[in-house]
């Protein structure tokens, strides 16, 4: 057993060193990157549809399996599937997403799960 104290809510709590989906048990973060694939900061030009209207985005960064990425409009939810193409990286597919944060303005940020 080992003492962790929670970044988010500041939290002491005892854990099992094995525990390899470490989650606080105050307010639930994930204490450790549940990414199997490391992400490389990639800046590339995206474009993808939802429900008919065509977007244009920027990666922030790329893995295997998803990316980060940033544009205008409207939060999207969860779960949403959308169409993405990043022609840089020869990539055309349905894709998942799996966060996504408002930010400044009309600004998104949000991270994807290619299929």
């Amino acid at each position: 057993m080992s003492l962790r104290i929670c970044p988010e809510c500041s939290k002491a709590f005892f854990m099992s060193l094995l525990d390899s989906n470490a989650r606080c048990l105050h307010c639930g973060v994930f204490l450790a990157d549940r990414r199997s694939l490391k992400r490389e900061r990639k800046v590339c030009p995206v474009t993808f549809s939802i429900k008919g209207s065509v977007l244009r985005a920027k990666t922030t960064d790329f893995s295997g399996r998803g990316a980060g990425i940033i544009f205008v409009g409207r939060n999207v939810d969860k779960g949403t599937v959308i169409d993405i193409t990043i022609s840089e990286l020869m990539i055309k597919r349905p894709a998942r997403m799996v966060w996504a944060k408002q930010g400044s303005g009309s600004i998104i940020s949000a991270g994807i799960e290619i299929l």
